[in-house]
């Protein structure tokens, strides 16, 4: 009987123990799970912030695309006037040239050859600014 009472108090024994470290390991369990839990939430927040921060960021370069479509345009217009008006700037050259050749006795033709004007255009020139026959 004295056996079977040590056989009883040593499962017993050994059921507690057993019990303890599985309590023990449960319970390490648990705050592993809270703590990784935690973490968790922090990634999550961040996850959030920087959520945040990249709309923030595509609404900002929707704006900035925007913008610099804008001063392309502009760009493109600006530099066709500007070549309008050296274009002209080098027509109106052309003819004060031409006046000038006309005035020392060019004729409609010189003017066509030397300044790569245009038939009626030389023959005006040398009509308006020639000079006049007595007569």
């Amino acid at each position: 009987m004295i056996m079977l009472e040590i056989a009883s108090i040593t499962w017993i024994v050994t059921s507690a123990i057993a019990a303890i470290g599985v309590g023990s390991a449960l319970l390490m369990l648990v705050v592993k799970m809270r703590h990784q839990g935690n973490k968790l939430a922090q990634a999550k927040q961040q996850i959030d912030a920087l959520t945040i921060n990249l709309t923030a960021l595509c609404a900002g370069s929707v704006g900035a695309n925007k913008r610099i479509s804008r001063l392309e345009q502009h760009d493109r217009e600006l530099k066709s006037r500007q070549d309008n008006i050296e274009s002209r700037d080098q027509h109106d050259q052309s003819y004060g040239e031409a006046i000038q050749m006309v005035r020392h006795g060019a004729s409609a033709s010189r003017l066509t050859d030397e300044l790569g004007l245009g038939n009626h255009e030389a023959q005006l020139i040398v009509r308006l600014h020639g000079m006049k026959k007595a007569g």
